[in-house]
């Protein structure tokens, strides 16, 4: 019989599970449709667990190879010394992806010798020394199991040409790259003198190692050493989670803890949010959490994914990514993946007051009027941009005299109850955002070379930013339909009475 790619993903996921002690064992699989994740081969009822995995079988920041953001003197003979964590410089907590990412770079490049034995194993010492052959093994299947890198690299904005970055049309993804640009060189920059500066240190040791010639060569060559480092970061970047160590009463006794969970990682992101008139439920169906925490002690605390529903077998695990997902370009930005958002999801009643307003919509469009721009949502408009409208619609009519004589009611303020947000302006502000919702589908010009089209990772660049054009243009057509609907009844009520 014929084994398929499906069968084979699932195997190394249940085979991983029992190397990284995670649980169940055996009834998760990985889905081959689409964008691989998560689905059940047995149903889980609302509460049960889906997945617990061990602190200990993950890579934490606060874990970093002894190689790391210390001297480098004498590295091998002081790699079990416990790490002091009131290292500022070492641990500083903007940083913590550097630290996971050094950690990867630490299994691929300096602690991975595939082809040793068990006696040479004996008398061999690397920089990390792991002596949990099951985890080594775990980890080992899990890296062989990410998306290729190259792919990776072209879904992630930070490292897309000007010309592409451009045909997004979106002004808040253009300043999000520019600010993580920079972040991203000097964390490279330092990441990768780091890592040359251990691989020279260890390099009589691992000359005895048949895996060294890899090494080597990559210490050599600093620009591919900077490549691995910006792969490692876009691991780090889309696979990461964060989570509080907090004791069982709520207590925040530590800063909060960033992580790579194997298995974990494949589960994709679903909107936790409700629908605005507070009925459809999003698509996320579970949620996640740590367990068995206990002050200053996570030895035995395990990321534990429960069901928020009950979930039927087949159906795939969804989780929400919180606010890192929202709205759509912040999610392309942070992910490498524009999200299916129902324009009827968001915050609604009194949660709405409570936060602020861009982090309430599940998906927000940028809008431009009178060289103004603005942020908004299909269910709220932006005050300012109420101001702009109706400042705009004033000077509108004090050029027709005969139009808007001193006996003729204004239009401003039918329907407007003494407010300026009248259903003129409604229609106005409606009238920009229809417009505005079919420029992002005029296809924009690139005038990059042929052969660049032929290139896969170019094309899936280029079509990740007609995905997030796409995503804009459907929330300005309704944010414009709901101000019509709007600007309809209140004109209606007006002739009515």
């Amino acid at each position: 019989s014929i084994i398929s790619a499906g069968d084979i993903s699932s195997f190394c996921l249940t085979k991983m599970c029992k190397l990284f002690k995670a649980e169940p064992v055996d009834n998760l699989y990985l889905s081959t449709w689409g964008e691989r994740g998560v689905c059940l081969k047995k149903p889980v009822n609302r509460g049960d667990v889906v997945l617990s995995i061990p602190i200990s079988s993950c890579f934490r920041d606060d874990e970093p190879p002894s190689w790391y953001g210390s001297n480098n003197d004498n590295i091998i003979n002081n790699s079990d010394e416990e790490h002091d964590i009131t290292d500022y410089e070492r641990y500083n907590p903007s940083a913590w992806a550097s630290r996971l990412a050094a950690s990867l770079l630490d299994m691929e490049l300096i602690n991975n010798d595939p082809n040793d034995d068990d006696d040479n194993n004996q008398e061999t010492t690397t920089i990390s020394n792991d002596n949990n052959d099951d985890l080594k093994l775990g980890r080992e299947i899990w890296h062989s199991m990410l998306p290729n890198k190259d792919r990776l690299r072209a879904s992630l904005p930070v490292h897309w040409g000007e010309e592409v970055l451009s045909t997004s049309k979106c002004t808040a993804l253009e300043l999000a790259v520019d600010s993580a640009y920079f972040a991203r060189a000097t964390a490279v920059m330092a990441l990768s003198e780091e890592l040359q500066m251990a691989l020279d240190c260890t390099e009589d040791e691992m000359l005895h190692r048949k895996c060294v010639a890899d090494a080597l060569d990559i210490a050599l060559d600093m620009e591919m050493l900077q490549q691995k480092c910006h792969d490692a970061l876009d691991i780090v970047q889309t696979r990461a989670c964060r989570v509080e160590r907090k004791c069982e009463d709520g207590i925040q006794w530590g800063p909060p803890l960033r992580i790579l969970a194997p298995i974990f990682d494949f589960i994709n992101h679903g909107s936790g949010r409700r629908t605005y008139n507070g009925g459809e439920e999003g698509s996320a169906n579970a949620a996640f959490t740590i367990e068995n925490e206990r002050m200053c002690d996570m030895h035995d605390a395990k990321l534990v994914v429960r069901a928020m529903r009950d979930i039927a077998e087949g159906e795939e695990v969804l989780i929400d990514y919180g606010n890192s997902a929202r709205p759509a370009w912040r999610c392309l930005t942070s992910y490498g993946f524009v999200p299916e958002y129902d324009v009827e999801l968001g915050v609604n009643g009194e949660e709405r007051e409570e936060e602020e307003e861009a982090q309430n919509a599940e998906n927000v469009a940028e809008l431009w009027m009178n060289g103004l721009r603005f942020e908004v949502d299909p269910h709220s408009v932006p005050y300012d941009l109420v101001e702009v409208a109706a400042t705009q619609a004033l000077f509108d009519r004090q050029d027709d005299d005969d139009k808007f004589g001193d006996n003729v009611e204004d239009p401003l303020l039918v329907g407007s109850g003494g407010g300026m947000f009248t259903p003129v302006v409604a229609r106005a502000i409606a009238k920009r955002a229809t417009e505005a919702a079919f420029h992002l589908i005029t296809e924009p010009e690139i005038t990059d070379e042929e052969e660049d089209w032929d290139d896969p990772e170019f094309v899936h660049s280029a079509s990740l930013a007609a995905l997030l054009r796409w995503s804009q243009h459907k929330v300005l057509l309704a944010f414009a339909d709901n101000l019509k609907l709007f600007a309809s009844s209140h004109l209606s009520g007006e002739e009515a009475e």
